[in-house]
């Protein structure tokens, strides 16, 4: 017997959601009305009966998004539409939060794409609650080939404190995240500026020594950005930036687990060098995924999305940003890792929530808070992501019934 979505016979009271609350497993009822979470209740089921329920969070939290569905944070041109568009979009993987992330590029460029987030943040009650804060992936990366990645490298460049500071102004103070190379000339100062003020330092797209890294780290560098990616094809076997990140307990470390960043044996390895608990799920999904099979234009390069929704450099097997969500991601990393739903669930939801210092509602259903939800099932027989029946949020179902 299924519940996954329940209307309440008093309709004064809304509509009620029932499934198993990932965190703690057990039966819940969610009510919501009025685009907020009337009342939590806990529902006394036997095991035959919970046994078609699905699971219930507040959502996923996507602490790298660039963009979706032909949309891009990075793009002169950026609104408030477009940015509803791509919430709404990402809806059918669970993820109800997301940090906008802004790629290397000009100053006025990133300026702009602060300013445009911001400005979406003021006039959506949907963007205020579902971009939690923005994540400027660059332009204080390596310049060099392979841990530069997709960046164009005529815009990378050494950090600047009150370049940043301009685009925090115009950011309205919701830049949460930096990503940049510890061996870019007046990196550490600049970390210990930003975790200052509470943004949390990443360190990727970098070629870095250990000496380096330990060096950002003690500086206040919290986390790795998709590790294993944006780096060289080849490197010392044992002597390199990877093992050193891994081996850095205060180091968290996101990673893509869409099954073409990351081969599953190293998903599996990172599970346990890392530890559960310090591991974040990403997306890190471009503005062509979603998009139709077919050869695409990204700037000055030309890009190939594949049926199977990859996306790579026309005509070469090198990966041209990430194509998929967060659904797959965690059905793939569950799968690889031989982790549980629930255990894998934490990575992108109270593990990017405890490094970015997000309030309590949005990892737990809170009477008077915003409704957002999601209601998702193990990966059918063969399946590559979850099976997602809803997701709300402020109470409008952007997927499903």
């Amino acid at each position: 017997m299924s519940y996954n979505i329940h209307q309440n016979e008093d309709s004064g009271r809304g509509t009620a959601y029932r499934g198993i609350d990932i965190s703690s497993g057990r039966a819940i009822q969610v009510g919501v009305e009025d685009g907020l979470i009337s009342y939590v209740q806990a529902l006394a089921l036997g095991e035959k009966a919970a046994v078609g329920l699905p699971y219930l969070c507040t959502g996923f939290i996507d602490l790298q998004l660039n963009g979706y569905a032909g949309i891009d944070y990075s793009s002169p041109g950026l609104d408030t539409a477009g940015v509803e568009k791509i919430i709404r979009s990402i809806g059918a993987s669970g993820t109800t939060r997301h940090l906008a992330t802004i790629i290397t590029g000009a100053r006025e460029r990133i300026t702009a794409g602060c300013a445009a987030i911001a400005k979406a943040r003021r006039e959506s009650a949907l963007a205020r609650t579902a971009v939690a804060g923005i994540h400027v992936e660059g332009p204080y990366i390596s310049s060099l080939d392979g841990p530069r990645g997709a960046h164009d490298k005529k815009h990378v460049r050494n950090p600047d404190y009150e370049e940043f500071m301009e685009w925090q102004e115009a950011a309205e103070g919701a830049i949460r995240l930096v990503t940049l190379a510890p061996e870019a000339e007046g990196s550490v100062g600049f970390i210990e500026k930003i975790t200052a003020q509470g943004v949390v330092a990443a360190i990727g797209h970098t070629g870095a020594s250990r000496e380096q890294i330990l060096d950002a780290v003690a500086a206040g560098a919290r986390l790795s950005t998709h590790l294993g990616n944006g780096s060289n094809a080849m490197m010392p076997r044992l002597r390199n930036y990877i093992w050193n990140q891994l081996a850095e307990d205060r180091l968290h470390a996101s990673i893509i687990a869409d099954g073409f960043h990351l081969p599953d044996d190293v998903l599996k390895v990172f599970s346990r060098a890392k530890g559960m608990e310090r591991l974040i799920l990403v997306s890190d999904a471009a503005f062509l995924a979603g998009s139709p099979p077919g050869a695409r234009t990204w700037g000055d390069i030309s890009v190939e999305v594949h049926p199977d929704g990859h996306l790579s450099l026309l005509g070469t097997e090198f990966l041209a940003g990430a194509g998929h969500l967060l659904d797959r991601c965690v059905a793939r990393f569950a799968k690889a890792s031989g982790m549980t739903l629930p255990q894998t669930a934490a990575l992108c939801t109270s593990n990017p929530a405890r490094l970015i210092g997000l309030s309590k509602e949005t990892l737990e259903f809170t009477p008077g808070a915003p409704a957002c939800l999601a209601m998702f099932r193990p990966a059918g027989e063969g399946g590559e992501a979850l099976e997602i029946d809803a997701c709300l949020i402020n109470g409008e179902t952007v997927h499903g019934r």
